[in-house]
């Protein structure tokens, strides 16, 4: 797709302007919500204007392939805006930052962290003025199978270390934006041999990545601990955790993804619908992973906001 100049200039000046908004409407920055040892994990909270009425929490998972990223949204054009809308529209907006993943720090530590951010939002609910009765996640790529598994879990799971033990990880709702629901189909751990001894020589970076992240996740050698590997991601897969009593849970995918196939948001749908769980699929034609480009921002807005509102009370 070609843009002209003035159509860049145009793109340039509203993302711009949308960041300059956002920036206004960030209430609260860096406030810390759990410290483990010596470190802090820190939250952004975005408010609507004060009011009598309290407002309807929406907490946001970051992506980034779980080694990377944070929870400014000074990056994603259409991300900003979302949470400018649902801000003017009354809702809080609190983006966390979560344990990065590396050779020494391993899952579940991004779960236990996103569970006691839901847990600190209601600890602190008076001062921040937050409904603590409607609390919803929305997570992107690895957020999103971050937030899945936190979403639906009960409180007893993933919550070892909890600093808020007497107060509850439980949420209304969950929103996935292109996030993985398999890692054992993800990671391709079933492939034969073969093919993976094919990928290693066409795509040897890629390979090498996918075994980090393995291991990343599970602290086994997909190599020479495969066994232990696949249970270790099967653990961490938000599959694991569907039953009948999981939350209404909205899809948006890229049907181009090339990093987290579409077939995963496919996956996650065919077990929420063997549970009755209230779910829809909303397909991107011909969107990548991040749906950067080419994609219908509007649309995407307009399914979210609606499925927010419908699971809201």
């Amino acid at each position: 797709m070609k843009w002209s100049i003035s159509v860049i200039l145009i793109f340039i000046l509203s993302f711009t302007n949308a960041q300059k908004k956002l920036s206004e409407t960030l209430n609260y920055k860096d406030v810390t919500y759990k410290i483990k040892d010596t470190t802090q994990q820190k939250l952004d909270i975005y408010l609507p204007q004060r009011s009598d009425k309290k407002s309807p929490v929406l907490v946001f998972v970051h992506g980034g392939g779980w080694a990377q990223g944070n929870k400014a949204l000074k990056d994603d054009y259409y991300l900003s805006d979302f949470v400018l809308r649902l801000v003017k529209a009354g809702y809080a907006v609190v983006s966390i930052n979560y344990t990065l993943l590396n050779e020494n720090t391993h899952f579940p530590a991004p779960i236990e962290d996103t569970k006691e951010a839901i847990r600190w939002i209601r600890v602190n609910a008076g001062k921040y003025n937050f409904d603590s009765e409607n609390i919803g996640v929305w997570g992107a790529s690895a957020g999103a199978q971050i937030g899945l598994i936190a979403a639906n879990t009960d409180d007893s799971q993933f919550s070892e270390h909890s600093d808020f033990p007497n107060y509850s990880a439980k949420v209304n709702y969950f929103i996935d934006y292109f996030g993985p629901s398999d890692m054992n189909k993800l990671f391709r751990t079933k492939a034969p041999g073969f093919v993976i001894f094919i990928f290693k020589l066409i795509f040897p970076k890629i390979y090498d990545i996918r075994n980090k992240l393995v291991f990343g996740f599970t602290g086994y050698d997909i190599k020479g601990q495969k066994d232990e590997a696949m249970n270790g991601l099967k653990i961490y897969s938000p599959i694991t955790y569907i039953n009948n009593s999981s939350v209404p849970t909205l899809m948006i995918h890229g049907t181009k993804d090339k990093i987290v196939p579409y077939s995963q948001s496919e996956i996650l749908k065919e077990v929420l619908d063997k549970n009755n769980v209230k779910n829809e699929l909303i397909s991107i034609k011909k969107g990548n992973h991040g749906l950067n480009e080419d994609s219908d921002h509007e649309l995407m807005f307009e399914k979210t906001f609606k499925f927010i509102k419908e699971n809201t009370h």
